[in-house]
Formats: structure tokens, sequence, C-alpha cells
């Protein structure tokens, strides 16, 4: 762990005092995928809901391992969405900078309170009537749904590598606020033991109060059972891919409890921080979610009933300071925390927010780019053939089977281990570029439609092969 700390400390320092890194300049022109889904999940009514993404990648970039990071929206686990204008923005600079991006939506919805008043004053601008929820519990298990299902979109981005031209090594999560704490549990939690005790089967939950039905807090079906979560990984594409991840970007969200970063791996991601004092809703250092609304605004002035029932959590400052205090042994932590707390005073502030949107993302940016050029992945070669004299291919390779229908198997001759290949269809177009890292190696088809394709090994000389995919 130490030695990487000083391979990514020194990655870093080169960046501020010579060339950017790779990944850290917008270059390229972008295109998008609305609306991909990537399955189905039950949420916390016992509804199907359908798991969408926006994928952003770059135009007129040839590169073959670009790094991937999925965004995570914010929204008190209640509302919120991928069309965010803070993730759209996100996405399409970070796609300029040559990232895949996966924008994603998540499950949303918790249980409500059993009692709840409009007040006189209040209203939906400044009150959000369906985050009243009814215990704590529901904020513990959002939070384990959210991460499930960010999980699956890491995995079902690892599993599209080659439609993409990704590189699966550098894969990384974001997200802010309530897409913050579910960021870090996406990128921290490990084992079953980090599962809270609130995710497991629980009591039902009580019947919520007829007055939120008026606001749409309240789906037409509406189970109150509330059953166990099952595993920190979800179901959603799991067998061929993990969900593990390089980085986590943090903007104004947290973590529940510091125990979640007991890494049992032998590395932690590296970590971004971005967090105001004057937030009301997640308190930068520690305190209960939306505490300072329901206690310097809502109290202190009546406006609208306070929100009861959320848990105590860590925000950025709080992070930071875990952090410092486990000296090397942690994580690689770049912050930007901004210190204008001000007690009653930050109400109409708006600290709940990103200060300046192009700077923070770019200090994110600028230490997953560090990270990545330590992993050796450099757009300049990536694509270009390793180690490998061709004129050693003096027999041909293998390819098997043929037809293929969800897997194809490429065995090598003896004397190569490394090589680039090209696949193309029918017409000539270039469907994947990869590497050969072995004597044998196999590649995922199955999202390729029925045809012909050609797949070509080492350059223009070389062998060729024809394949039918069925």
């Amino acid at each position: 762990m130490k030695n990487l700390l000083v391979l990514l400390t020194t990655a870093m320092l080169n960046l501020t005092a010579s060339a950017q890194l790779p990944y850290t300049t917008a270059q390229f022109q972008y295109d998008s995928l609305i609306d991909v889904s990537y399955g189905t999940a039950i949420d916390y009514a016992g509804n199907s809901t359908d798991l969408l993404m926006d994928i952003y990648k770059p135009i007129g970039d040839s590169n073959c391992l670009r790094p991937v990071i999925v965004l995570i929206h914010g929204g008190a686990w209640v509302s919120g969405s991928k069309e965010d204008p803070n993730l759209v923005y996100m996405s399409r600079d970070l796609a300029k900078k040559g990232w895949v991006v996966a924008n994603i939506n998540y499950r949303l919805g918790t249980h409500k309170a059993s009692n709840y008043v409009m007040y006189a004053i209040c209203d939906t601008n400044i009150s959000a009537p369906c985050a009243y929820i009814c215990d704590s519990s529901e904020i513990y298990r959002a939070n384990f749904r959210g991460m499930q299902d960010a999980k699956g979109a890491i995995r079902f981005m690892k599993d599209r590598f080659l439609i993409d031209s990704s590189d699966i090594n550098n894969v990384f999560v974001a997200g802010e606020s309530a897409g913050g704490f579910v960021a870090f549990a996406t990128a921290f939690t490990d084992q079953l033991s980090e599962k809270s005790a609130d995710c497991f089967a629980i009591s039902d939950a009580p019947t919520p109060s007829a007055n939120l039905a008026t606001y749409g807090c309240i789906p037409a079906s509406n189970s109150l059972i509330r059953p166990d979560l099952g595993s920190i990984d979800g179901t959603l594409h799991l067998g061929i891919h993990d969900a593990t991840v390089q980085g986590i970007g943090n903007f104004y969200g947290g973590v529940l409890n510091l125990e979640l970063f007991q890494q049992t791996n032998n590395e932690y991601p590296v970590v971004y921080l971005f967090h105001q004092g004057s937030d009301i809703v997640v308190n930068y250092n520690y305190g209960i979610l939306l505490g300072r609304t329901s206690w310097e605004c809502y109290a202190q002035t009546n406006l609208c009933q306070s929100y009861f029932f959320y848990p105590y959590a860590h925000g950025s400052k709080s992070i930071d300071q875990h952090f410092q205090s486990l000296g090397a042994t942690g994580p690689l932590c770049q912050t930007d925390i901004i210190e204008n707390y001000s007690y009653l005073n930050n109400c109409f502030s708006n600290g709940h927010s990103i200060d300046n949107l192009t700077t923070r993302l770019q200090n994110m940016t600028d230490i997953f780019a560090a990270k990545i050029d330590v992993s050796g992945n450099d757009p300049a070669t990536n694509c270009s053939l390793i180690g490998l004299n061709e004129a050693n291919l003096n027999t041909p390779f293998s390819l098997f089977p043929n037809p293929a229908n969800d897997q194809l198997t490429i065995q090598l001759p003896g004397n190569v281990s490394e090589l680039q290949y090209t696949i193309t269809d029918a017409l000539g177009k270039t469907i994947f570029i990869g590497k050969l890292t072995g004597q044998t190696t196999t590649i995922d088809v199955s999202i390729l439609a029925k045809g012909i394709y050609t797949i070509q090994v080492g350059n223009a000389a070389m062998q060729m092969m024809r394949w039918v995919k069925k």
C-alpha cells in the first residue's frame, strides 16, 4: 500500500509540474446513448423497477482502453434522476476528456411517516414531503438498494467493454448528496459483515400518513413488508466481472458508519471529497441527516414540520479526518472542504451544492487520472502490440467454437503470448479492438448480432479468420 501511495503522489506531482496526464483535458466531441436498460429490481414498496442509464463516450478517440466512471445522482433517496444538470455536465465533460461515462438511475423510495402535516407557512418549494420517513432503517435500506444497483451498473459496463473500448481495470464511481453515500457504499462494501442489521428482514413499516398521498409520495401498490434485501452484490450481471473500482468521488455526501472503511482488500480506492460547511442537509462534519434543516431552519422559524428519524452520518470533513488518522495505511485522498459553517446563518446559503462545478470536477479527474497513470494505461500505446516481434507468429492461431454463441476462444501458438486483435463485421466496420494477453483468451461476444465476422490477429499482414455468430 505504501509503495502505491508513493507512486500516486509522484503522479500527482508530475501532473502539477508538467504536461497534463491523459484523461484530464477536453479534446474530443461526445456522443450519448439515452435510456439504456441495465436491469430490473424490486423497490421498497414491492414493485418492479426498470433501471436505466445514459452512456456518454468520446468521438474521434481511437483509444482501446478508455477509463469508465459511473455517476450517481442525489435526492435524499426519494427523488432525483440522471437528468440532474450537474451530472449531465459531468458526463459530457468527462466524455470529452476520453472517459466512458454511465450516468445511472437507481431504485428510489422510502416508507413514509405515519404522522405528517403540511404547516400553513410551508409548501413544497421549501419542504420535501416525500422525505418524511417512518424510521431510520429506511435510509440504511435505501442506500443498500442503491449500492446493489450501482454495483450491477458497474458490472454491466465491464461486461460491455468490447463495445465501449473500455478498461475494466480502471473503473471509478462518483455521486452527489445521497448519490455520494451510494458511491461510498459501492466502493467500500466488500464483505457481508458490513451489511447493516436494518437491511435484513425487519418489522413491517407503519401505515403512512394519508396526507402524504396528496403529494404523490405513496405508490398505488405499496407493500409495507420489509424483507431481507439480499446480497451486498445484488442480483444484476453476476458471474463475469466484479464491481471493484479504483476511485470514488463524493460531492456533499458521506457515510453512515466509519467502519465501512475497514478494508479487507490490499488496496484502497483513491478518494476525492468535496463539501461546504454551510451544508444544512448533510453535515460536512458529523450530525443527523437533515438535522440542521430541522433544528436551525424549520424549528427556529416554525416554517415546516421537522424531519424526524434520520440517522447520524459522517460528511466529507469527518471522513478526511478519519483517513488522516489512518496515516500511510489509509487511502490517498484529495479534499475540497469549504470552511463556511455558520450556526443559524446557513439556511438560505444553498450550501448543499457545488460552489464551482468546473474546478471541483477537474480536481476529481486529476486524482483519478493519476491512479490510471500508475496502472500503465496510456492512450498513446493502449492499442499497440505488446512485447512481441510479430515475425514469431509463424504458425496459425486457433479459433473455437466456430460458429460461436456467447464466447469465442482464441489460442495463440506456443512462441507467442501477447497480441492485438481486431473484429470486423461483414461490411468491414471495426467492432472490437482488444488484447490477447495469454496463450488462450476467451472473448465475450454475446452482445453481437448474428452474422459473419472477421478476426485479425496482429497487423494487416498477419493472419485473418472468418467466424460466425449464431
